[in-house]
């Protein structure tokens, strides 16, 4: 499928997206964007490349640190300085900034920036629509189609692979659980936190189960859960002296500290993936991108009943 989506994009010779991954916000953020962007690109045949050596969660390569390659990868310079998510340095940059600026778009007519499409993508109509992509056998609608799209994409390389095992072997997880993604940190900025009676009432209406996989910023969710609901067994990865993630404070870290950061997360975000339920938040972007990866009837969201493009 991959060769083939390689196969489909390379033939769209015309227009050009050169996206510019990991230059704003958290991993998963940026990932789901991504996705939508490649869904948009196939939609009008605009060929879709990334830019992501600067990624702020990579360490060497930018994508090609954790994932496998799918596209074609530009390194050109100019995306670390032009290429934003949001706003044109047109009207940012002055003297021979601008000029730079312009003389490239003038050398590349049909390409487009990130910020050239990303309202775009991100319009909320999107997530409304029934999409036909004949040349992939892909039909259905956002979500549908967003599903298909992160299996082919979402493919871990060998050495992040067995670092991730290396996380999950220990907790010696059973064979049925619930998923929580309960957040914390600086996600209140988001949306409402809620609290960890809405996860568990959720799974108790929705299941028999009472072992879970809790993933969370903030050790203290564990302790709340462990102390409220001693009939039920919690797992997770996060350690004692994890008390709430702010994205600031991850940015400030050095590249080994993000990268162990990420593969925890991975790991986390893979235990979760294989949960006989998943409950989270549809408002996040963890939530987000599960609601798209994982089956429709094993996900369920505390704060909206439907997944939508958040």
């Amino acid at each position: 499928m991959i060769q083939k989506y390689k196969e489909v994009n390379d033939s769209f010779s015309y227009w050009k997206l050169i996206f510019h991954l990991g230059c704003d916000s958290g991993f998963y953020s940026e990932f789901n964007n991504m996705v939508l962007a490649m869904i948009y690109c196939l939609k009008s045949q605009i060929r879709f490349s990334m830019y992501s050596a600067d990624a702020n969660f990579g360490y060497k390569d930018g994508w090609q640190d954790y994932f496998l390659p799918f596209c074609e990868e530009v390194n050109d310079k100019f995306h670390h300085k032009y290429n934003a998510r949001t706003e044109d340095p047109w009207f940012s940059v002055h003297g021979l900034a601008r000029w730079e600026y312009l003389l490239w778009r003038l050398k590349h007519k049909h390409t487009y920036l990130t910020f050239d499409l990303f309202c775009k993508f991100r319009q909320v109509s999107c997530a409304r629509i029934e999409y036909s992509i004949p040349q992939l056998e892909l039909k259905g609608d956002l979500r549908t189609v967003a599903h298909e799209i992160i299996k082919m994409i979402y493919r871990f390389n060998p050495e992040t692979l067995s670092e991730i095992r290396k996380l999950i072997q220990p907790l010696d997880l059973p064979d049925k659980y619930i998923g929580f993604h309960i957040r914390g940190g600086d996600k209140f900025t988001e949306h409402e936190l809620l609290q960890c009676s809405a996860y568990i009432d959720k799974a108790e209406k929705l299941s028999s189960l009472r072992k879970a996989f809790v993933s969370t910023d903030d050790y203290g969710v564990i302790e709340e859960l462990k102390k409220n609901y001693p009939q039920w067994y919690f797992y997770s990865l996060t350690e004692h002296s994890e008390r709430g993630y702010f994205y600031s404070e991850f940015q400030s870290q050095d590249k080994e500290s993000k990268k162990k950061d990420l593969i925890k997360l991975f790991a986390s975000m893979e235990i979760l993936r294989a949960s006989e339920l998943f409950i989270g938040t549809f408002s996040s972007n963890m939530g987000m991108f599960l609601g798209m990866c994982m089956e429709k009837e094993r996900v369920y969201g505390v704060d909206f009943d439907e997944w939508l493009l958040w």
